[in-house]
């Protein structure tokens, strides 16, 4: 006797996440943001397609070179020696030479010690510009009888300076950069009104002091003092005329404060007999 044996029935189940994403996928409003991200992903790349482009064309064309140079900011050095020594030239490429400006700075600085710091900015559309500060001209060197430009920072420039006006001290028998150094940093701290007293600087190195030095002023007197306290005691020096009443010599500063008047104003030989001692004069 055959037995009936039933079959289990097979049912599918259905996963209600898979459908709902199904359907969602398949949804109007799905279809209608995928459209909207598809479309800003080509626009995306055709604008930076268009950059590019537009990039391409502007290095072909003659606002990517440098057209002019200009320099702003410079007294004394010719703004040719700077353009020069830059070694740029019209036509090179702009925004490589921009991108080059710290080497450029420094060549041009090398080259002209007198440049104290410049800046390359770009003005205009395809126009380079030197903005240019300087280290001043305080003084004038005499060596080998030729004058010699000394700058604020105590460097001497190299090249002979033709011109000797402009009411700058001459530095006479100078001949030790490092001494020259001290003399000038003395000479900064002056106010401006004592510096234009002073018409000559000579180094008097003495077996007792080497850093002894004579000033020669506009007015016909000379300063002895030593360069480590020349500035400190040269700023009493409007007050210590007044207490010789404008009588010219020699004022001996080197370690107190006397004064020697000239026996002869044609000689400009000192009196020693009637030296002063303005330390008890000012008391």
């Amino acid at each position: 006797m055959k037995q009936n044996q039933e079959q289990p029935v097979q049912s599918t189940v259905t996963n209600t996440k898979d459908l709902y994403s199904k359907k969602k996928h398949n949804s109007p409003r799905h279809e209608d943001k995928y459209g909207k991200r598809l479309k800003l992903k080509w626009s995306v790349l055709m604008i930076l397609f268009s950059m590019m482009l537009l990039i391409s064309v502007y290095f072909l064309t003659p606002y990517s070179k440098i057209d002019t140079l200009t320099v702003q900011g410079s007294n004394e050095v010719l703004d040719q020696e700077i353009i020069e020594s830059s070694e740029i030239q019209s036509g090179q490429s702009l925004w490589e030479t921009y991108l080059e400006r710290e080497a450029i700075s420094q060549k041009v600085k090398e080259s002209l010690p007198q440049v104290e710091s410049i800046e390359l900015n770009i003005s205009g559309l395809n126009q380079l510009n030197f903005a240019v500060s300087e280290y001043q001209t305080v003084a004038l060197l005499i060596k080998n009888d030729q004058y010699y430009k000394v700058l604020e920072n105590g460097a001497v420039l190299e090249e002979a300076n033709p011109n000797t006006n402009g009411g700058l001290p001459i530095m006479r028998n100078f001949n030790d950069s490092e001494v020259l150094e001290q003399m000038m940093a003395e000479y900064n701290t002056l106010s401006t009104s004592v510096q234009a007293m002073i018409s000559e600087v000579e180094w008097v190195e003495s077996e007792r002091n080497s850093l002894l030095i004579k000033a020669y002023m506009n007015n016909g007197n000379e300063i002895l003092a030593s360069i480590p306290s020349f500035s400190e005691r040269m700023q009493h020096y409007p007050q210590l005329v007044k207490a010789v009443k404008g009588e010219n010599g020699l004022f001996d500063l080197e370690a107190g404060a006397y004064f020697i008047p000239f026996a002869s104003e044609d000689e400009q030989s000192y009196d020693e007999e009637n030296q002063v001692d303005l330390n008890e004069t000012s008391e």
